[in-house]
């Protein structure tokens, strides 16, 4: 992919659309809330 006659290569792209988009900060969060699902009495964890 070109943009102003610069290639960009998937990971370039990759990189700065997590950046805008998913930030750090709302990664670690996710991160959190997924290790607090529960199912019934299991967590996550007790499922890995």
């Amino acid at each position: 992919m070109r943009v102003g006659g610069a290639v960009i290569t998937w990971e370039m792209f990759k990189g700065e659309f997590l950046r805008k988009y998913f930030p750090e900060d709302i990664k670690n969060k996710k991160v959190i809330e997924f290790m607090e699902l529960k199912q019934g009495n299991m967590s996550v964890a007790d499922y890995s």
